[in-house]
């Protein structure tokens, strides 16, 4: 009888305040880092050796596409909201490239272009985009061939221009010489060539740069000679400015791009994991800075990374100790503005090193930790051992790190000017529903929309940032919600643009009116309004000592305060408030809360 009187009122958009015009960012730090809403949760899609895809060079562009689209919704299904997709393993290109040939690993000869004709970054970004993940290109900047078993392409950089790259010394990998300026310059054009012609979120690089091997034969050493035009005095030294140079050069290309032509790629790097062999104190193992000539904190300090994103490939404690590389990792970030992204090793889960999945599930929690204040998440190395459900991983973060939805952070400075929010949200049957607004003063239009369902009008204030309130993202303009979720919760949609800047009013929701008479209460508040001081009595406290929280209309916090419960009431005298609303969160010891509206009034 009941759920059929509330049918019958369908739902009304049910105005706490005043509603706001114009669109507010959302930017209040996360509710709870244990389950945050902004988290990258990105996942490493390895082309070269046809690691994750595609699997098979051979197959059908159509083989091709289904396999991908399957691995999109897998890893949609399971948490994540990221790819980072490799589209230029060896000087080669996933993609129609005028400047470099058509990789071996898409069609099983380089050069060699799909039949039928398509696309693969193309594809990718559309299909990623229509599921609500973040596509970045992957690009290793300076291997150009893995191996020999293959022939080059007539039109491949090592055959067109031969004095542009030397062997590895430890194998017989050919690396661009990043001594040369033209390589500079060449690896920049790439970036600016896929950078202005596809809609990448991201641009991203790996950790090879110099040999891993080292350049014990000094295959560069007349390179040095001839192009030093600083007079570095060490060999090491200049090439470390030949990769800061590289790096530099690609992200001031990039930012003219997204100025130009109203962008907003984000540019990253995956070092090795340890930048210098002592750094933190009881790590080592080998050293990027002098080993790879890759110096992650010079880049960090000239401000030429939008994040950072080191592979920290090892277990916690040990001399590669996760924990304290991943808190150093985070701190040189943290001070100079930047995010971090720390890539794991979920392959070793998989090989002789035979990870437990618990592993990587404490490695993060550890990414989560308050300490850890500028990690905004992980990515994952690489598909296979999602695919595969290694050690059941999937289950193990589904049912409790990834059991809520998140989505990746915006890049602080990057686009400040944020979506307008959604128009007319209400319910056409069991359908939430509601238009796209207007665009934004820079013409950003929405990408996604952030749906929340919470318990109470007031906890759409108090809870906003909280995670575990986010029942779905998504891409189009409705939503289906169970009738269970329409009888008992109230509803929230956001904007979200390009830049993952959120939007929305949190004042207003949409909900059944009728279910705050009928829900059972655990406390009773008086008076309501109030002068100076109001009560909470409790029915049914889940602990002895709760902490009261006081928001104002705009979800500024004004009051937070310890009680003891005494003779099942506390009693609450806010000071130096104007009169109004207010919503007031009780959190129990527990971890549970209860939220509610108040009124302050004049005396």
């Amino acid at each position: 009888m009941r759920k059929n009187y509330i049918k019958k009122l369908y739902f009304i958009l049910v105005l706490i305040c005043t509603i706001i015009s114009n669109a507010q960012c959302l930017m209040d730090a996360e509710f709870s880092k244990s389950n945050p809403k902004r988290e990258l949760r990105g996942v490493f899609l390895a082309s070269v050796y046809s690691l994750n895809w595609p699997t098979n060079r051979l197959a059908t562009p159509a083989v091709q596409q289904a396999e991908l689209i399957a691995i999109l919704d897998n890893l949609k299904t399971n948490g994540y909201n990221t790819v980072f997709l490799q589209v230029r393993s060896e000087c080669d290109a996933l993609y129609n490239s005028s400047i470099e040939p058509w990789g071996y690993y898409l069609t099983g000869t380089q050069g060699l272009a799909p039949n039928p004709l398509w696309d693969p970054l193309s594809f990718a970004i559309t299909e990623a985009h229509k599921r609500g993940l973040d596509l970045h290109a992957w690009l290793n900047p300076y291997r150009a061939k893995t191996t020999s078993t293959y022939t080059t392409s007539a039109n491949h950089i090592t055959v067109t221009q031969p004095s542009w790259w030397f062997t590895s010394s430890a194998d017989t990998q050919k690396i661009l010489n990043p001594g040369l300026p033209a390589v500079k310059n060449y690896i920049i054009s790439i970036v600016q060539d896929i950078a202005t012609r596809y809609d990448v979120d991201g641009i991203h690089f790996d950790d090879y740069f110099y040999p891993n091997g080292g350049m014990t034969t000094n295959q560069d050493a007349q390179t040095y000679i001839d192009n030093n035009p600083k007079n570095i005095a060490t060999i090491a030294d200049w090439r470390r400015d030949n990769v800061n140079q590289m790096i530099a050069g690609t992200y001031d290309a990039i930012q003219t791009i997204n100025a130009n032509l109203n962008k907003n790629i984000v540019f990253g790097v995956s070092p090795a994991g340890i930048w210098k062999s002592g750094t933190p104190t009881g790590i080592s193992g080998n050293s990027a800075y002098s080993a790879l000539y890759c110096d992650a904190i010079a880049w960090l300090n000239a401000g030429k990374v939008d994040y950072l994103a080191p592979q920290l490939y090892w277990v916690i404690g040990g001399t590669q100790d996760y924990l304290k590389l991943s808190q150093w990792w985070n701190d040189q970030v943290k001070t100079n503005g930047k995010q971090l992204y720390i890539s794991q090793a979920y392959y070793r889960m998989a090989d002789a090193s035979n990870w437990a999945g618990t592993e990587i599930q404490n490695q993060l929690i550890q990414n989560r930790a308050p300490s850890m204040d500028a990690s905004f998440g992980q990515i994952a190395y690489n598909y296979v051992t999602i695919k595969n459900n290694s050690k059941t991983i999937n289950d193990i973060l589904n049912n409790a790190q990834y059991k809520y939805k998140s989505f990746a952070p915006p890049i602080v400075g990057k686009d400040i000017i944020c979506p307008n929010v959604p128009e007319n949200i209400r319910f056409v049957n069991t359908t939430l529903t509601w238009n796209t607004p207007a665009a934004a003063s820079d013409g950003d239009l929405p990408i996604k929309y952030v749906v929340y369902a919470f318990n109470n009008a007031a906890e759409a204030i108090t809870n906003k940032d909280d995670g575990t309130k986010i029942i779905d993202i998504v891409v189009g303009n409705e939503l289906v919600v169970s009738q269970s979720l329409i009888d008992t919760k109230y509803f929230v949609v956001t904007s979200l643009d390009k830049n993952n800047n959120e939007a929305g009013n949190f004042n207003a929701v949409l909900g059944n009116p009728n279910f705050d008479l009928i829900a059972n209460k655990s406390y009773l508040v008086y008076p309501n309004p109030f002068f100076n001081q109001f009560e909470v009595e409790f029915q049914n406290a889940f602990s002895n000592n709760v902490k009261i929280s006081l928001y104002d209309l705009n979800g500024k916090q004004v009051l937070e305060q310890d009680y003891v419960i005494t003779n099942s009431k506390i009693a609450i005298a806010p000071m130096n408030i104007t009169n109004g609303i207010y919503y007031v969160k009780i959190s129990f010891e527990n971890g549970t809360t209860e939220s509610f509206k108040i009124i302050k009034q004049e005396d």
